[in-house]
């Protein structure tokens, strides 16, 4: 059966600032996720390298959409991915230095999710971030010092060490492996980052928990003019790509190669992102 793209196009009514918990500012001391301040020399020690190399993009299984095809060669130069979706803690550090709003939607759906102010939701600070527009993910990137990744290197990064497997693990998803919609077995909700096995990469959530923004413009027919060398996305488009399903999905939105689309300025409960960084940035 054909398989639509989730599209949410939300209007997003900042709210005014109060004061960060004690807990929470414990909290944003401790994690071992939390970045600092940005550096002139991004911190790798969240980010896992991605050797320099060719790889296989896209998909002609029964599953594959037509965006997905056709599957042809791509060589990416070597870069850093980061290790974890962003988090709730990484993202305020941002909103307090920039002034950024925090993530806020006012609709009854994304209460549980909306930040008060620039403290986010009880608890949650090693949660990803979700809420975000892409445009909001750009600039975090920006501002961290790194970039949101390619579609190409979102997708070098899944598959990992595993060449053509559906998912990151491989042709299958154990219930161990990614944050799905697994029907009655399990609660559909989201998850602290690195809840689940990590990918053959040492990647986590690549599958599942929240889909992730990418640097692309989509296009439908994008792939069968693409450049085989570092592709950068069409030039133009309407709508930014985003990869890799979340908690409420089932399966097969979960693949690889499977392409997600939503308006740029669009905020969701179900997208987040991470970022990535090239190793020519990298300062020895």
């Amino acid at each position: 059966m054909k398989r639509y793209h989730l599209l949410i196009l939300l209007l997003v009514f900042p709210l005014t600032g109060c004061n960060t918990s004690n807990q929470e500012k414990e909290q944003l001391q401790s994690t071992v996720v939390a970045q600092q301040a940005p550096l002139n020399h991004p911190d790798i020690k969240d980010m896992v390298f991605i050797q320099a190399g060719e790889f296989l993009m896209g998909s002609e299984d029964a599953e594959a959409q037509p965006d997905e095809q056709p599957v042809h060669q791509v060589f990416l130069p070597a870069y850093y991915i980061d290790r974890y979706e962003v988090t709730n803690m990484q993202y305020q550090h941002f909103v307090l230095a920039t002034g950024r709003p925090a993530p806020f939607v006012d609709r009854p759906w994304a209460e549980p999710y909306n930040w008060k102010g620039s403290a986010y939701p009880e608890g949650k600070g090693n949660y990803p971030v979700v809420l975000v527009s892409w445009e909001d993910a750009q600039a975090y990137a920006e501002w961290i010092g790194k970039h949101l990744p390619t579609e190409a290197e979102w997708e070098k990064a899944a598959r990992g060490v595993l060449a053509r497997k559906k998912f990151p693990y491989g042709d299958t998803l154990e219930m161990s492996n990614a944050n799905y919609d697994k029907g009655f077995l399990r609660e559909k909700e989201m998850k602290p980052v690195g809840s689940f096995e990590p990918s053959s990469a040492g990647l986590y959530d690549m599958a599942g928990n929240v889909w992730e923004w990418c640097r692309d413009w989509h296009e439908d027919t994008y792939y069968k003019n693409s450049l085989q060398q570092d592709p950068q996305g069409p030039p133009e488009g309407i709508y930014r790509v985003y990869r890799g399903g979340s908690w409420v999905n089932d399966i097969n939105f979960l693949r690889c190669s499977q392409r997600g689309k939503n308006a740029p300025d669009s905020r969701s409960h179900l997208i987040g992102f991470r970022c990535a960084l090239s190793a020519t940035a990298v300062k020895p």
